[in-house]
């Protein structure tokens, strides 16, 4: 059935691509300024569909006349694809600029961090490009006010901090993720304000927490976590420069899996590492057809598991390569894509391209005769159409040997 799904999908999704390339399509919807790029590294932005950065991590306050600091950060997801140096900047816009630079040592998916130098010259929702082929983000800068800066203390310093709830696994050579948080810290605020806090780095990790307190009063913050831990063991943080004290017990590092497809599908992990494989499929062209060139990357929960989850490329003309890109811009220019999961209760969920209510963002990291890599992301339906009900796959990774 998935079969003749896919191929009932394609004869129609090139049919319409055939029949429409006499249009025109506009893309004066406003322009942001890019930035620049430099080094020895290649690596791609993840972004979505729409070229704006997948879940930036912006972290520090934006007052229009305050000096930006070391505290104004935003970190960005990128897939490497061959190791090297990098210098990433943005353009200077209403008077910022993000930069950063360093080195990848390895291929895959890894964070970058940018940071934010001058002083912003107006309140207002800025756009800003990473590199010159970057995705964008955006920084809200506030009216200036050099009073909103918070004062509190940390009532339980120097001391152990009470009640804290440690959420998330933690082990060694594992990057953190979003379910990484400390949660139930004290804090006796004196002035209500902005906030920044941040461990000092340990094993490879930090934790770190912004707000605006808007009350004076014992009150309670939490964490998030970040970075890779190094070697398993317990390892003490406190937040500040006198914050109270917590620990951090890192697990030694699991088994690794060379194999698999791996995502969060509505926030919970999910690993495909069960028969995981790609085919490839060249299909001669039957006018008005073209001839493609198809991807099927597959994989299952375990042996005992229905759980299922497959990923079809399809690119007209030439085959399917590295730094291909497919999305839901990408289904006019020739490339198309078909995703499907099968719940643990038999259930199926599709993302299908030409439907915007399922758009979907893959990334061709690395392909050769023998495996293929990459990273992907977007809404899943039980429909495959508008008007169903919905699971979001975030964080999606896959690397994938030859059937």
């Amino acid at each position: 059935m998935k079969n003749k799904l896919r191929y009932f999908f394609s004869f129609l999704a090139f049919t319409i691509l055939l029949t429409s390339c006499d249009k025109e399509y506009s893309t004066e919807y406003g322009k942001t300024l890019a930035g620049t790029n430099s080094g020895t590294a290649v690596y791609i932005y993840t972004g979505t569909g729409t070229g704006n950065c997948l879940t930036p991590n912006i972290k520090g306050t934006y007052s229009a006349g305050a000096a930006t600091t070391i505290n104004n950060t935003v970190t960005l997801q990128v897939t490497v694809v061959t190791p090297g140096t990098f210098v990433i900047s943005t353009a200077t816009i209403n008077g910022i600029t993000f930069k950063g630079s360093g080195s990848f040592s390895t291929t895959g998916v890894q964070n970058v961090s940018l940071f934010a130098s001058g002083t912003p010259v107006a309140r207002g929702t800025f756009s800003y490009i990473a590199g010159s082929n970057g995705c964008a983000f955006n920084i809200v800068f506030t009216t200036g006010n050099v009073n909103t800066t918070s004062v509190f203390t940390f009532p339980e310093a120097p001391n152990a901090c009470t009640l804290v709830t440690i959420n998330g696994a933690y082990n060694a050579g594992a990057a953190l993720t979003s379910a990484n948080t400390i949660e139930g810290i004290h804090v006796n605020v004196t002035k209500i304000g902005t906030y920044y806090i941040s461990t000092l780095p340990n094993n490879g990790i930090t934790f770190t927490g912004s707000g605006t307190f808007t009350a004076t009063g014992l009150q309670t913050i939490s964490l998030n976590g970040g970075g890779t831990p190094v070697t398993s063991g317990a390892f003490t943080y406190s937040p500040g420069n006198n914050g109270c004290l917590f620990t951090i017990t890192v697990l030694p590092a699991g088994p690794v899996v060379s194999d698999y497809i791996k995502c969060k599908i509505d926030g919970v992990s999910k690993t495909f590492a069960y028969n995981v494989s790609f085919t490839e499929t060249n299909t001669a062209a039957q006018p008005p057809v073209p001839a493609s060139n198809t991807v099927d990357i597959t994989g299952s929960v375990s042996a005992v598991s229905d759980e299922n989850m497959e990923l079809s490329l399809i690119k007209t003309g030439t085959s399917i390569s590295t730094a291909d890109v497919f999305n839901p811009n990408s289904f006019t220019s020739g490339k198309a894509y078909l995703i499907s999961y099968r719940d643990a209760s038999l259930a199926n969920w599709n993302a299908v391209s030409g439907v915007s209510f399922t758009p979907f963002n893959i990334t061709v990291t690395s392909k050769t005769t023998t495996r293929i890599q990459g990273t992907f992301s977007g809404t899943l339906s039980d429909t495959g159409a508008a008007g169903g009900n919905t699971k979001i796959v975030t964080e999606g990774t896959f690397s994938v040997p030859v059937k």
